[in-house]
Formats: structure tokens, sequence, C-alpha cells
């Protein structure tokens, strides 16, 4: 039988009821506390007793320092005295115990006994909390811009979907905490001032459920994501291992004594030097093609022109410029796909090799497909105002969309870009559940569109 147990720790940090009564379990059942973390905490196996536990906080104490200040030592000291014997010292936190019945409490003025939690709190996790809150709101809004900047992209990109949930949950679950310690701070003093002190009660299966939801999210992010997985497991190898090695560092340090501010420079320093090596690393690997970075289409060629190579892509594409033309000639056909519950994006490009004497019949279009009516109206809206007449000093730099006859699309609407004094063969076309931006690097004729709205259309 195994004489070490790691048991999850489901209790907040400055909830010292729970984590006393936790212990007291624990012991009672022949487990002792010898090590704790921030998500497990590691029991040895005793003999079953009847313990007390008694769990204290000291503020300017720090997972840093090599040894316990002279404060700290005379506080234990202290308990000593009174039958507490000290069992575990983790950051902030001192657990005693005790198999005295009559051992006086450490903690008996509930007022000091308040105000110490709270100077803990604040320095060991409310200024994380906060600088979490700060983070995932940066991100919230870093999305929404991404969001009206290009709705297309993003509303198609089943990753950007699947993490939108994740950082609203985690913004949830660290709001819930902020606001369920503040309250019971508040009411806290209010019945200290009457002698009586307010244990701490948090939410904590509200968080970690909301935690494992966001969980599943960013699972189904990263299966679906436009990032290969190899590139995402060596992200998060990077990320896993940076962390391990942060650790084992930061506790050697502290075994060898080393001061509470060296420990901490050089443990950042070695953060920040791994994960731009690491960085440094994927980047390199990339770029020499040893790692994908995404899922776009692969060359399946390369051609020599004007002492310079090109890459040849050889994608299937809904419309070719040969079925519009009739053109014969090597070419170039790229294409890029994503597809959400909300939306599908196709974007497509076709040109010949610069080898080949045909012209400018360049072709490209962008198809989308919108599954939810309710969206059209804003994807729509969206595309057309993409462009916009700017003015500097009074000049009119005109760069629109202005509505044509749909009919030769046989569409609902359409649109052409009109572009400096000129209006150039880029158009915009709207049937009732598909819209489709197509731009021709030659003036189609009319049969030339009607062939290009047959295939397109749905």
């Amino acid at each position: 039988m195994s004489k070490v147990k790691r048991v999850f720790a489901n209790f907040s940090f400055y909830d010292h009821s729970a984590i006393e009564k936790k212990l007291e379990q624990m012991a009672a059942n022949g487990w002792m506390i010898r090590n704790a973390g921030s998500l497990f905490w590691t029991y040895e196996k005793i003999q079953p007793q009847s313990l007390r536990f008694a769990v204290t906080y000291f503020p300017s104490a720090s997972e840093f320092d090599p040894y316990p200040s002279d404060k700290q030592l005379e506080k234990e000291a202290l308990c000593a005295q009174d039958g507490w014997r000290l069992v575990l010292r983790w950051d902030a936190m001192q657990v005693f115990c005790t198999d005295r019945e009559d051992a006086v409490p450490i903690e008996t003025d509930p007022i000091p006994q308040v105000e110490n939690i709270h100077r803990t709190m604040k320095k060991k996790l409310l200024t994380g909390q906060l600088f979490t809150l700060a983070v995932i709101l940066w991100y919230l809004y870093l999305q929404i811009s991404q969001l009206r900047d290009n709705p297309v992209d993003y509303l198609s990109s089943t990753s950007h979907l699947f993490a939108a949930p994740v950082w609203l949950l985690l913004l949830f679950v660290v709001c819930l905490e902020i606001g369920t310690y503040f309250r019971w701070w508040h009411k806290a003093e209010q019945a200290a001032e009457e002698g009586i002190f307010l244990p701490v009660r948090a939410n904590l299966w509200l968080s970690w459920g909301t935690v494992a939801l966001a969980v599943v999210f960013l699972l189904l992010s990263f299966l679906d994501s436009d990032t290969p997985l190899p590139l995402l497991a060596c992200i998060v190898l990077l990320l896993g291992g940076i962390s391990f090695l942060a650790n084992r560092l930061m506790g050697w340090m502290k075994k060898k004594g080393i001061p509470r501010t060296v420990n901490l420079a050089v443990s950042c320093a070695c953060i920040l030097v791994l994960f731009l090596a690491g960085i440094g690393g994927i980047a390199a690997a990339a770029v020499n093609g040893w790692l994908p970075i995404t899922h776009d289409s692969r060359p399946t060629g390369t051609y020599e022109w004007n002492g310079h190579s090109f890459d040849i892509y050889s994608d299937t594409l809904p419309l070719s410029v040969e079925a519009l033309t009739g053109l014969e000639a090597r070419w170039s056909k790229q294409a890029r796909q994503q597809e959400s519950p909300l939306l599908f994006y196709g974007e497509y490009r076709q040109a010949p090799l610069y080898t080949e004497d045909v012209g400018s019949y360049d072709l490209q279009y962008e198809i989308i497909d919108v599954k939810i009516p309710a969206l059209y109206p804003f994807i729509q809206e969206s595309l057309i105002n993409a462009r916009q007449d700017e003015v500097h000093d009074d000049i009119v730099f005109t760069d629109h969309y202005e509505s044509i006859d749909p009919g030769p699309w046989n569409a609902q609407a359409a649109y052409q870009r009109h572009w400096s004094d000129s209006v150039l063969d880029e158009y915009l076309v709207c049937w009732e559940t598909r819209l489709v931006k197509i731009t021709f690097y030659w003036t189609p004729t009319q049969e030339q569109i009607e062939a290009a709205a047959a295939i397109l259309q749905p």
C-alpha cells in the first residue's frame, strides 16, 4: 500500500476553515499533510489520529524565502509553547496541529485575524487576479476589434468561436472570486467589530465547474484551430517545460539559501531566456520547413523567371480562368478555406506563370456562405463598408462600392468598386445565402460574367 497520497485541493488559499476541516479528516483517516500546491496537496501515511489543525497567514512571507524570518520563528515558538506543532509552511501560509483538546486557539481576536487575511490576500492573490482580469479584458477587446475589422474571417474560424467562450468563462471565474472575497471582507470587518470571526466561504465547485467547461472549449479550439497540431504541441511543451524548469530552479536556489530577491530575479530571467529561446527555435523550425505553421496549401513545384524562383500551386478552384476564357496556359492555383457553424469562407487566386505570354488573366475571388440568416445583413454591410472614401486636405480619395444592375449576375444585389478616377473590374455579388467578392484582372465580357455567375451562385 502506498505511503504517499496526492489529493485535489478543492479549497481556496484563504479559506482556512475549510483547510483545517479537510486536514482533520485526513488525519483521522491516517494521512498527514506533507506538501501543498495550487492544485494538489501531498499526504503521507500515519497512524489515524484525532488532531486539531490551525491555519495562519504571515503576509510578508514568500515562496522564494530560503528560511523563515525571525518574526515567523518567534511566532512558531510561541505556538509551540501552547502545544501547537508546525507541520507545513507554504508561501504565506503556516499550518499547525495539536493533539491537545485544551490547547488555546492561535487566533483569538477577530479584528487582527481579518486584517491579516486581507493583507495576505491583497499581496499574494488579489494582485495576480487583478492582473489576470486586465489580461482577459485586453484579450476580449482584441477579439471584439478583430470581429469589427474582419467579421468574415473571425466568424468563419471555429478556433475563434471556441476561444471566445474560454475567455468569457475565465472572466466569470475571476470576477466571481474577486467579488466573493470582497463581499466576505466587507461583512467580516463588520462582524469582527462585534467580536465575531466570519469564516470565508468560496464558491469553489462553481469556479472549478466553470474552469472545466472552459477547458472543454479550449480543447475544441485547439482541435479545430487553423494552426497545425505539431505547432500547438510544441507551444504546449515549451510552456510546460519552462514552468517545470523554473520551479525546479526556484526550489534549488531556495534549498541553497539564496536570498529571495536573487531567487526571484534569476527565476524571472530564466523564464524569459527559455521563452525567447523556445520561440526562436520554433520560428527557425518553421522557416526551414521542419514545422508547419498553417494549414494553407503547399506548393507542388517551382519555376525560375528572371533569376528568381517562384512557387506553383495546383489547388482545385470552383471557378477558373480557363472556364471563362478558354485560354490554355500553365497556371498557379491557390485556395484557402475555413468553416464554422456560422460561415463558410473560401479565398481563391489564379494567375498564369510569369513564363506564360497570355496577358493579365489573373482571377481572385472570395466566397462567403452565411448559414445563419440573421447574420446576412451584418456580413453584407461589413463587406460594403470595407471600402470607404478618404478625405485628406479637402481632397477626396475615392474608394467605394456602387450599386449596379444585378441582372447579369442573376443575383439579389450587385456592386462595383470605384477607385480614384476609374471603375475597376471588382464586384461584390449578393445571392440569398452567398456573397462573392470577385476581381477580374481583365475586362470581362457579358458572357464571361454570366458564366461566372452560373458557376458561383449557390
